[in-house]
């Protein structure tokens, strides 16, 4: 896995369902992301507002605050955190709503493979790696 500057991209991953977060956090284990689950939307995102994450992971249907709601104000708080949106329970309407909110991709559960989630991750992290390659470019040449 490609790192910057030799540091492991962060993830976050939010789902009110146990069973998916150690799902998840198995996935991921023999990777070189750093990764943390959280099982509430509000601790979650204050998780966010406190440390650096790369990609957030979250469900759409959780209790207190959805998905959704949660990517608009993710989005708000930094729009260079990537969200990968997952859920039991997508529809045109939600899948439309997520991506015009930012979304990154979005995944049905139950996983058909899981696999194809950290290629997803995989894929994201070359996005940022991308557009930090041209901030720094920019930064560089403003400086010349």
């Amino acid at each position: 896995m490609d790192t910057m500057k030799g540091k492991s991209y962060k993830i976050l991953i939010i789902d009110d369902e146990p069973e998916t977060l150690r799902a998840l956090e198995l996935a991921f284990i023999n990777t070189d992301y750093r990764i943390k689950t959280c099982d509430d939307p509000f601790l979650a995102y204050r998780m966010i507002e406190d440390q650096h994450f790369d990609v957030v992971i979250s469900d759409i249907m959780m209790p207190g605050m959805d998905g959704l709601t949660l990517l608009k104000k993710i989005k708000d708080f930094n729009g260079m955190i990537q969200v990968i949106i997952i859920s039991g329970d997508i529809s045109i309407n939600n899948t439309i709503k997520a991506f015009r909110y930012g979304a990154s991709d979005i995944f049905f559960k139950p996983f058909e493979d899981i696999n194809e989630i950290i290629k997803a991750v995989d894929d994201t992290v070359q996005k940022i790696n991308r557009v930090n390659q041209i901030l720094s470019r920019l930064a560089k040449d403003k400086r010349s």
